[in-house]
């Protein structure tokens, strides 16, 4: 029997042997950029800056040789030897294996700017956008772009004539949303209020939920300028047609987006400010108390739905809504000023709420009681 299982014994132990004996893929490259970052951070530029070049030149992983290029021109930028790292960034943008062009042009560009050769690198900032528009630098470049012509005598209108002229580049890439929404900012800045709306709903319109980087901010900001034109109901619009589209999900966490709970409160103070609608306003805030679970401002919501209620006559209904308010928040601020105005309603033993009513939280017909 032993010598039976000899020959698979012996098949093991060559096969653990050629596993020993296997080449490891990129040692010898990781030992050398090992090298080059230690005699980097002891100081040892020169030899930092040889060694880079050494690992780059024994790279064999997709990827290695740019990390290891990138960092020697680090380096030299170290060495106050930025006109040598701008050639090396220009060299591999230049280079189709690279997978850090984009970057490289960016920064060669960058570097330019800030180095004394701001002209040459103004005109690559713009060359990044039209050679990458599907990179996220082109992103970057864009708004730095923008952001020179605004610091310009010509100011904002400077600013929109260079995303006149960038829209002409880009507008049938991905870049035309960012451009688009930067030129509706700048006509809000330049007082165009109606310009700028229609710029907004337009982004709505072209880039819409869930495709649109934009959707949420858009509207939102058409609604800020309906309001101020006197627009109200398309103010109220502006804020429900974004949240319709608001998802929900069983698992952890939500698809919140920033805009939600603040539209919500809005497009409520919308209905009852500006709409004289209290039955919306109420509805409204109701359902940010009842669908917005992962909310902050779920007390606020019943506060003025309980509000409202009062003021139309219902105390019944507000001190119901209140008494919702005390039960699932029993630290709100707003506990001791439900006590006060509905007797019925008990402040909870543990409740770590102030124990008086602020000032600040007063409202036409809800000025809590003097306390006895």
């Amino acid at each position: 029997m032993k010598h039976a299982r000899r020959p698979l014994a012996l098949a093991v132990v060559a096969w653990l042997g050629l596993g020993a004996c296997a080449p490891s893929y990129g040692s010898t490259y990781d030992k050398a950029y090992a090298t080059a970052e230690r005699a980097e951070s002891a100081g040892r530029l020169a030899d930092a800056l040889q060694a880079y070049d050494h690992a780059a030149s024994i790279a064999k992983r997709r990827g290695d040789a740019d990390q290891a290029r990138w960092a020697a021109a680090d380096v030299l930028v170290r060495e106050d030897r930025v006109g040598d790292a701008v050639a090396r960034l220009d060299a591999m943008a230049l280079d189709p294996t690279s997978d850090r062009q984009a970057e490289a042009a960016y920064r060669a560009a960058d570097l330019r700017i800030g180095h004394g050769d701001a002209d040459r690198g103004w005109h690559d900032m713009e060359a990044v956008v039209r050679r990458f528009p599907t990179h996220g630098v082109a992103h970057a470049a864009i708004r730095r772009l923008v952001a020179h012509a605004d610091e310009s005598p010509g100011g904002p209108k400077a600013g929109l004539d260079e995303l006149a002229a960038l829209e002409h580049d880009v507008g049938r890439t991905e870049l035309a949303e960012l451009v688009a929404f930067l030129s509706a900012e700048h006509l809000q800045t330049l007082g165009d209020d109606q310009a700028s709306r229609d710029a907004y709903v337009r982004i709505a319109d072209r880039w819409p939920y869930p495709y649109g980087a934009f959707f949420d901010a858009a509207l939102w900001r058409a609604s800020l300028l309906d309001e101020k034109l006197g627009h109200y109901q398309a103010a109220a619009d502006d804020l429900q047609r974004m949240v319709a589209e608001r998802e929900t999900t069983t698992l952890l966490g939500s698809y919140e987006r920033k805009h939600y709970v603040p539209a919500m409160l809005r497009l409520g103070e919308l209905y009852r400010d500006r709409l004289n609608d209290h039955a919306k306003a109420r509805a409204t805030f109701h359902r940010l108390y009842a669908d917005f679970v992962h909310s902050s401002r779920r007390d606020d919501a019943l506060w003025l739905e309980a509000s409202l209620w009062k003021e139309d006559g219902d105390a019944s209904t507000a001190c119901s809504r209140l008494a919702t308010l005390v039960h699932d928040f029993p630290d709100s601020r707003y506990v001791p000023c439900v006590t006060a105005q509905c007797p019925g309603v008990e402040r909870p033993r543990e409740s770590g709420a102030p124990k008086t009513c602020r000032a600040y939280i007063e409202r036409a017909g809800w000025e809590p009681k003097a306390e006895q």
